[in-house]
Parts: structure tokens; sequence; C-alpha cells
């Protein structure tokens, strides 16, 4: 039986600055792309988004955060697109099934042909209008590692009615939605009960009530952009079906700022469809590592987990259609030539850009190719260095060998992955979530306390950072970027 292949949309924060950049000269897709969502950004009177895919020097998911989500928001819808076209026109990856998490619905319409490239990315820059617009009270997201109905009981107990379930994605892992202040007791409550409550770096309380007005005013902007039923089939997890007409691709636009994620269900849903291969169409891994956590038969590849150059986002191919997992490590092999490897899956150079259309089409996929035999093994478990006793003044060095180990063991990352000056997110795919569960257990491993310390990670970006925080915190010294 041919494989069958979901293609997973990430939302708000899956951004890496410069993804494409070691990829551009081999795929002229991207530049077409790109220059499509900065045409779409000129006439909003913003600056281009191509500088921020193919520029590692370009602005971090933080500081876009803090002083540009509108250039976030482009950025973001772009790769996933520009993602899309690679892995279907370039790579042989037939799509059979998209799903879309939160803002990640609206690149599943664009990809399905419902919205054409530039009806989305108008879609998004009208968004950020609504948004700025919104009377709705500064707030964010928290990733809490518990399922829905403790999370429920949780907040039950809180009784802030301005609190509730975002997004639902696996059966330990919710997203709560809210105000700052709200979402600081419902953090002092998690870790009171011994849960771990992550700050998404996310500048909106999506998925919240308190959306609704900027959630009325987008439907009004989006109501006359030209829609098509989808052409490519589409799972919506806010809708909790598929998409099967143009009133409910207008019920996602309408909807997507306020309506629950209930990604757990949808993934159960395509999974009980019959659905193993799922590949995930952005930056970063977000949505793969869920699947993987859901499901142990499934195959979860995310080929933009980290910038990838062309050897790096072809390994990744043939290992989603040879039906092997194994992309949670990240590769280094650099590209020496626009030649891919006999017996690869092949680039080859893209169409031409062509005009707007009325009409819009999917974007289509290239013939699947056949993957190679040849299997590459599995990243290896790594035995955690001994520690000096607490409080004994270790050294820097002996400090970063074991927080290498701790981290290497955790994420299943060979241990020279770690390099003292790699990016944990941009180098090596380590989200925030997996940076703080790593974290947190290099604090225990210290006999440091979890509640008690307070640090902003995004501080603190490569390993050798984290070591010298560890180095500070145990010898009592308040570190940099210490919550206040």
């Amino acid at each position: 039986m041919k494989p069958r292949y979901t293609f997973l949309f990430p939302g708000q924060g899956s951004y890496l600055p410069g993804l494409f950049g070691n990829l551009v000269d081999h795929y002229p897709l991207i530049t077409a792309t790109l220059s499509t969502m900065d045409e779409v950004a000129a006439a909003a009177g913003r600056a281009p988004v191509s500088p921020m895919l193919l520029d590692t020097g370009s602005p971090t998911l933080q500081e876009l955060v803090d002083q540009d989500p509108p250039a976030l928001h482009l950025a973001i819808f772009a790769a996933s697109v520009t993602a899309f076209r690679l892995l279907a026109e370039e790579c042989g990856v037939s799509p059979d099934l998209l799903l879309g998490h939160s803002f990640g619905e609206l690149t599943a319409l664009t990809a399905a042909g419902a919205l054409s490239i530039e009806d989305g990315a108008y879609l998004v820059a009208q968004r950020d209008e609504s948004l700025r617009r919104s009377a709705a009270p500064r707030g964010g997201l928290v990733a809490v590692n518990c399922g829905a109905r403790r999370a429920r009981a949780l907040l039950d107990a809180l009784a802030e009615w301005r609190l509730s379930i975002a997004a639902d994605n696996r059966p330990d892992q919710v997203v709560i939605s809210g105000p700052d202040e709200e979402l600081a007791r419902l953090g002092d409550a998690a870790r009171a009960l011994g849960l771990t409550a992550t700050r998404l770096r996310i500048p909106f309380p999506f998925h919240n009530r308190i959306m609704l007005d900027a959630a009325d005013d987008f439907a009004a902007r989006a109501a006359d952009v030209p829609k098509r039923v989808p052409r490519l089939p589409v799972y919506s997890s806010l809708l909790g079906r598929h998409v099967e007409d143009i009133a409910d691709v207008e019920r996602v636009i309408a909807g997507h700022l306020v309506m629950q994620v209930r990604f757990l269900a949808a993934a159960r849903e395509v999974h009980a469809d019959g659905i193993r291969r799922f590949v995930e169409s952005g930056p970063k891994g977000v949505l793969a590592d869920l699947v993987d956590r859901i499901f142990p038969d499934a195959v979860a590849v995310a080929p933009f987990r980290q910038r990838a150059d062309q050897r790096v986002l072809l390994s990744a191919v043939e290992r989603l259609l040879a039906g092997r997992n194994g992309d949670r490590a990240p590769e280094r092999i650099p590209v020496t030539s626009g030649n891919t490897r006999a017996g690869t899956v092949r680039a080859r150079p893209a169409p031409e850009p062509g005009r707007r259309s009325a009409e819009p089409t999917p974007i289509r996929s290239a013939p699947a190719v056949s993957a190679p035999a040849a299997v590459r093994p599995e990243p290896t478990r790594t035995a955690v260095p001994e520690e000096q006793p607490t409080g004994t003044g270790a050294d820097g060095d002996t400090v970063f060998a074991t927080v290498r180990g701790l981290y290497a063991d955790l994420l299943g990352y060979p241990p020279d992955a770690f390099q003292p000056d790699a990016d944990l997110e941009a180098d090596l795919g380590v989200d925030s979530i997996k940076q703080t569960e790593a974290f947190a257990r290099a604090l225990e491993h210290f006999g440091l306390s979890t509640s008690e310390t307070k640090v902003r990670l995004t501080n603190y970006p490569t390993l050798a950072a984290v070591a010298d925080l560890l180095v500070d915190l145990r010898a009592g010294r308040e570190p940099a970027g210490t919550a206040t």
C-alpha cells in the first residue's frame, strides 16, 4: 500500500532567522516565493521579509516578539509556505492531508488552494492590524505539562475567568492563554503542584474569548478576500473535522483567534484514518515532536528543525520517504556543490513565478521519489558524567561537560552536537519548551531549586551560557536575566 503523508503547519513561535540562507542558491523557488511575500509587505507599508529568512544575522524570535510582531507573523507564514513548496515541488513528497496548528491553519488553507499565496499573506497583514486595534489586555501563552482534564481543574481552582485552555497538544501538555497577571498566578500555582509552566514567546493571548473584538474585526477585513474550496484535504484542529466548503474556510479564518486548538484530537483522527507519516512544513519541529510523543508507530520528520543546508534537507526527506525516524539529532555536513549525491532526492529548478490568479490552486507536487535503503544510525543515549557534590565550586568546564551529557541524554542528540557556541534553537532546533525541560533537569541534578530560581532562558542561547548560568547559581550569585 502506498504510504500517505500529512503535512503539519506550525503556528506562533515557529521562526528561525536565516532559515533558508544555505538553500537559496539551490532552489530558485525560495527567491520567487519570498519575493511575493515582500510585495505584500511593501503594500502594507512594511519592510521585506526575505532578509529575515535568508540572513542569519536577522532579528531573533525574542527580538521580534518584543519589537515587531507583524514582521514575525509574516515571516512565519512565508517560511511555512516556502517549506511546503520545497517539500512538495522539489523533493517529491506528495501531500495527502494538511493539518495546521493555530496560526498554521491559515498556511494550510493557502497550501491547499483555498487562498492564493498573495491573499494568504494579505490576510496575515490584516490580522496584525486587527490585533493592533484590539482592546484585549497584554498577555500570552503558557505551556503546562499536564493533560486537559487536570488543567481545567487547575483553572477552576484559580477562578480566573480570563484564563482558558488555548491548545490541547498531547496527553501531557496543554497551553493556557490569558493576561500577564493571571498567567503569573497560574505559573506559581502550577509549580506549587510540581508542574512545569513555560511562558511561550508569543505576544498575544490567542485562542481566548478576550480576543473576540480582534476576531470580529479580522473576519470583517477578510470578508472580501477570494476563497475557494480546498483542492487538497485539510483537517482543521479548530473545527474538529475536515474543511469541506467555503463556509468552513470562513469559519477557520474568523474563529482562529478565539477557538481552542484541539491538536491531540485532530492527530488521533488522522492516525485512526491510517496515516502514519508526518512532515513538518515550517521551522523547528514542534508539531513533529508532538506526533512522535503521541504515536510510537508514527514517522514524524522535521526537515527544517534547524537552519538546513541541502544535504540536511535531502537527508530528512530520504528518512521520511523510507519511513524511518531519527531527525532529532542535528546534522552539520556542509554542501560543497549544487549537485546532489547519486541515489538521493534531486533538486530541480523552480518554475518562474507567475502572475497572481483570481483562481487559487493548490501548490503542486513533484512525483514521489524512492528513497535509498541505507539507514542512518539512531543517536545513542549518553551517560551523564559524575558531578562534584553541590557547593564544591566545580569549574565551568566540569559543569559544561555535565550539562552537555544531561542535554544529550534528554534530547537524544550526540554530545558533540553541543558545541559551546552552537545556538540551542537556531542551530540545534531545541525549542523553548524543551529548553525549559532540559534546564529543569540540570537544576535538579545540581540540587538547585526549580521553584525559586526564575531566569529568562532566552538570555542564555548556547550551552556554554547555560553552564555559566549554573556556575553562578551554584555559587549563590544573582545571574543576569533573572525574572522580576
